[in-house]
C-alpha cells in the first residue's frame, strides 16, 4: 500500500468517525432520542438523561441578565430532537414539555419574561399534501414580578397528535423546543436575571390497536384449530 493510499484511507476513517460523532442517540424504554452533539454538549441545554420514555435536561448557562440600566437582554435558543419508536408495534401519540427555572429582580422598573414552544413534525406521515405538523404549542409564564428574593418559575405545554386531522399517532418525529428568556433593567440601580435550570419532554407511546376484524379472524382460527384437534382425537 503506497503512502497516498494510506493517507486517503486515514482521511476517510477520520471523516467517518466525525460523521458518526455528529449526533448522540439515547435509548429509552420504547423510543430513542437523537440530538446533535453540539447541542448535547451545549451549556444552554446541558447534559441529557433518559428515564422510561422521557428525556431530561439540566442546563448550566441558559440565562438572561441585565444590570444597572442596560435595558433588555434576550436569550433565544432552539433544540431539535429526533424521536423514534424502537418497540415494534408501538406508536407515539402525545408529547409534554415541562420547564423550570428561577429569576431575581431588584428595583421597581426591572422585569423578566419566560416563554417557550413545542413543535412536532412527522418524519413518516403526510396530512393531505403536507407533512403532518403541530406547531402552535406555546407557554408564556406569568406572575414573574417578585422583587428581591430568588423565585422559581415554571411552564408547561403539550401536543396531542390526535388534534391534527389525518395524524393521530407516529413512529418517527422531529421535536423543536424553543426557549425565549428576557431580562430588562431599564433604570440605573436596577438588575434583572432569569434562567432555565430544568427541562423535560415526556412521551406517551402505546401498542397499536389491533382492528376488531383481525381479533375475530384470529379467534376463528383458534376455534377451528381446537375443533380439528378434538376430531383428530
Amino acid at each position: 500500500m503506497n503512502k497516498l493510499t494510506s493517507t486517503l484511507l486515514a482521511c476517510c476513517a477520520l471523516l467517518t468517525a466525525t460523521s458518526n460523532a455528529a449526533a448522540v442517540t439515547l435509548y429509552g424504554a420504547d423510543v430513542s432520542f437523537t440530538i446533535k452533539d453540539s447541542d448535547y454538549l451545549s451549556s444552554y441545554f446541558g447534559p441529557a438523561n433518559v428515564v422510561g420514555n422521557s428525556i431530561f435536561f439540566q442546563p448550566t448557562d441558559f440565562k438572561a441578565e441585565s444590570l444597572n440600566g442596560a435595558g433588555a437582554a434576550t436569550l433565544d435558543q432552539t433544540l431539535i430532537i429526533k424521536v423514534q419508536a424502537t418497540t415494534v408495534g408501538y406508536d407515539m401519540t402525545s408529547f409534554l414539555l415541562a420547564e423550570q427555572g428561577n429569576y431575581q429582580l431588584t428595583g421597581t422598573s426591572s422585569s423578566v419574561i419566560a416563554s417557550g414552544s413545542l413543535d412536532v413534525v412527522s418524519q413518516t406521515t403526510t396530512c393531505g399534501v403536507l407533512t403532518c405538523r403541530d406547531g402552535n404549542n406555546i407557554f408564556n409564564t406569568t406572575g414573574l414580578d417578585t422583587v428581591g428574593s430568588l423565585t422559581e418559575w415554571g411552564g408547561v405545554t403539550s401536543v396531542n397528535l390526535a388534534d391534527t386531522i389525518g395524524w393521530g399517532s407516529d413512529t418517527y418525529v422531529s421535536l423543536s423546543l424553543t426557549n425565549l428568556l428576557t431580562a430588562n433593567a431599564p433604570e440605573a440601580g436596577d438588575s434583572a436575571m432569569i434562567q432555565k435550570t430544568f427541562g423535560a419532554v415526556g412521551i406517551t407511546i402505546n401498542p397499536v390497536p389491533v382492528p376488531a376484524a383481525l381479533w375475530l379472524f384470529g379467534s376463528g382460527l383458534i376455534g377451528i384449530a381446537a375443533f380439528a384437534k378434538r376430531k383428530k382425537t
